[in-house]
C-alpha cells in the first residue's frame, strides 16, 4: 500500500490567460525504504521560452515539411536558478543514474479541452541531489526546450522516483 503527501500545494485555476501558453509543472517523489509517494511541488507555473514560443507558430503555422516532432521529451536539472525567456538549454541537465531526458510515457490531449497532460515517473540507479528543475523538449538530445519551471528541490537515490506531470495549456 502506497502513502502519499503533500509538502506544497497551489490551487490550478483553469482559465484563458491574458499570458497565451501558459502550464504548470507537479512533482511527486518514492522513498523506496517507505514505499511512500510526496508531493514535492504541485501547480507550479513555468514559463515559455521565447524559442519555444517560435516553434509553436511554426508547428501550428509556418511548417510545411510533415515529421516535425511535439514538445513532449522531459529533462531534470540540479540548477536553482530562476527560467529566463531566452534560455535555450537546461543548465545541469541530469544524463545518468536513470534520471536522463526521455520521451513522456503519458502524453494526453482531449479534443476541446485545452489541455495537454506531458507525464513521465523515473526511477533513480543512483544518488541526485537537489533536483528542482525541469524542461520540455521537442527531441531526445539537445533541441529546442519549450517550456522550463522550477519545483521545490527533491534529493534521490537508488530505487526512488520522480514524477513530473506538466499539464499544458493553450491561451
Amino acid at each position: 500500500m502506497s502513502k502519499v503527501s503533500i509538502t506544497k500545494s497551489r490551487s490550478l485555476d483553469d482559465h484563458v490567460s491574458n499570458q497565451g501558453i501558459h502550464g504548470y509543472v507537479t512533482v511527486q517523489k518514492y522513498t523506496a525504504s517507505t514505499g511512500t509517494w510526496e508531493t514535492i511541488d504541485q501547480y507550479h507555473p513555468n514559463l515559455l521560452t521565447t524559442e519555444g514560443r517560435d516553434f509553436f507558430h511554426a508547428q501550428v503555422y509556418t511548417n510545411v515539411a510533415a515529421g516535425t516532432r511535439g514538445s513532449n521529451f522531459i529533462a531534470v536539472s540540479t540548477d536553482g536558478t530562476a527560467p529566463a525567456a531566452g534560455d535555450t538549454t537546461l543548465t545541469a541537465e541530469i544524463t545518468t543514474n536513470g534520471l536522463a531526458r526521455i520521451q513522456a510515457t503519458t502524453i494526453n490531449h482531449t479534443d476541446n479541452a485545452n489541455v495537454t497532460l506531458i507525464e513521465h515517473e523515473w526511477t533513480a540507479s543512483g544518488t541526485h541531489t537537489n533536483v528542482q528543475k525541469v524542461g520540455l523538449f521537442n527531441i531526445i538530445a539537445a533541441g529546442i526546450m519549450t517550456h522550463e519551471g522550477t519545483f521545490t528541490a527533491a534529493s534521490l537515490i537508488s530505487g526512488d522516483k520522480l514524477k513530473v506531470s506538466y499539464t499544458v495549456n493553450l491561451g
